[in-house]
């Protein structure tokens, strides 16, 4: 047992009146803050993993189809990591709270890595779903836990929260980008068996967590109807909610289908469904994926001044941006690329503010239940695998009728949600006097 404090007990314990209320609420800041540079590794890792993955199962289910697959059994075989991440990730982070976080940061790698031993397995797009659920489940016990983590070690310090929440979006997109590069060049020289490298950094994460991470004694938790009001009653995180999953519906829609369109046979009628090679596409990718590293360090700053509401609403319209280059590229010579890509760029650097605001902000939102920060933080982890659940499955349809079209058609749509429910956010901060640097207490009113 790695804690000393009964979880029946229904009070945290009385702290020094020196002590900044935030610190007396969650004891475990200090030693977290330690462990901030482990989780990032870790988290980064675990992406390497997910992410290619999930590009080697695109290329392995079109293979499988002779370069004709089916796109909306792709976008189901890739939706149900995320819809498994999504059903556990709040019971998880629970679990975490309750009995330690260090063993939930340790064995949710565990089981990702077993999950990609069973994919090198598979023959059968059921069995790479059933192996992808499992993955999820790994996915549900990390993420929460280590939001949760970082949240309390940057409780009540403004700056840290904007750079710690900039460096875990900054991890995890450097976890897309080394598996948008891994999984495509590991598939195309070892095809299944690229599962198998893709193993060795789940592994890695895990032996990260396990050397780095301390043991850190938890706080009683709140009985689960004050976490479950936190998250679903009046208040900034159900405000919140359809912004978040419209992105995350987006960001489902292009990961889960992206790989296997641009690898598809050719189609005359637009210019991005040629049939490039694993290595080509996995180049594409990376090149998105650094820009948006660029643009997210460009954004921080703007974070530590505006706040989280305010940042995400100015970097929606990134969105239009992009899927209009794209629509261009699609429907022009691939000559005229040259020219509008600059134009992508742009859009993607725009965009790349939402994440991390999105994280500082829902980490403002967890100030109140110090003791049950994984559980609030799995709201990030249960709206990213909802809304990339909904994304693939979707996209994957739209696909399949509109190939590289439906992907940019469904841009565009959630990319109004999303922009348009941003505004409710806004207006219910600005009531409540809480729009400005991330950090403030965000208070939660009670459900009505």
């Amino acid at each position: 047992m790695d804690y000393a404090v009964p979880v029946s007990r229904p009070s945290p314990p009385v702290a020094p009146p020196a002590r900044p209320l935030a610190a007396s609420l969650d004891a475990p800041a200090t030693a977290a803050a330690t462990s901030i540079g482990a989780l990032l590794v870790g988290s980064a890792l675990l992406r390497i993993g997910a992410v290619g993955a999930t590009a080697s199962i695109q290329f392995d289910l079109t293979d499988l189809a002779h370069g004709r697959p089916n796109n909306a059994i792709i976008g189901i075989v890739g939706g149900t990591q995320a819809i498994s991440e999504m059903a556990f990730a709040l019971i998880l982070a629970r679990f975490a709270d309750r009995f330690g976080r260090r063993r939930f940061l340790i064995g949710g790698p565990l089981l990702g890595a077993l999950a990609l031993l069973l994919l090198a397995g598979a023959t059968s797009p059921a069995q790479l779903a059933a192996a992808r659920v499992i993955e999820g489940v790994g996915a549900a016990a990390f993420v929460p836990t280590a939001l949760g983590t970082i949240a309390a070690a940057t409780t009540e310090d403004s700056r840290s929260r904007a750079n710690a929440s900039g460096a875990f979006e900054g991890a995890t997109v450097a976890g897309f980008a080394g598996g948008f590069v891994v999984g495509p060049f590991a598939y195309h020289w070892l095809h299944r068996g690229s599962f198998l490298v893709l193993a060795t950094f789940y592994l890695a994460a895990a032996v990260v967590c396990w050397r780095l991470v301390p043991r850190v004694n938890p706080l009683p938790v709140s009985p689960l109807r004050v976490v479950a009001r936190a998250i679903l009653g009046r208040g900034p995180i159900r405000t919140f909610i359809p912004a978040w999953l419209a992105v995350n519906g987006l960001v489902g829609a292009w990961l889960f289908n992206l790989a296997a369109l641009l690898k598809r046979s050719p189609d005359p009628s637009q210019t991005l469904i040629r049939h490039f090679d694993e290595r080509v596409i996995g180049l594409m990718l990376l090149g998105w994926v650094v820009v948006l590293l660029v643009g997210i360090t460009l954004w921080i700053p703007v974070l530590r001044r505006l706040g989280g509401p305010l940042t995400m609403r100015r970097a929606v319209p990134g969105v239009f941006v992009v899927a209009g280059g794209l629509f261009a590229i699609n429907h022009l010579s691939l000559a005229a690329a040259p020219l509008l890509l600059p134009i992508v760029v742009v859009g993607i650097i725009i965009q790349a503010g939402f994440g991390p605001a999105a994280v500082a902000y829902l980490a403002d939102c967890s100030e109140d239940l110090a003791a049950d920060r994984s559980a609030l933080m799995a709201f990030y982890t249960v709206t990213l695998a909802g809304g990339g659940a909904l994304g693939s499955v979707v996209g994957g349809a739209l696909a399949r009728v509109f190939l590289f079209d439906g992907l940019v058609l469904m841009a565009l749509v959630l990319g109004v949600v999303a922009y348009a429910t941003l505004g409710s956010v806004i207006r219910y901060e600005a009531a409540r006097g809480n729009l400005g640097p991330p950090g403030r207490r965000l208070a939660q009113q009670p459900a009505e």
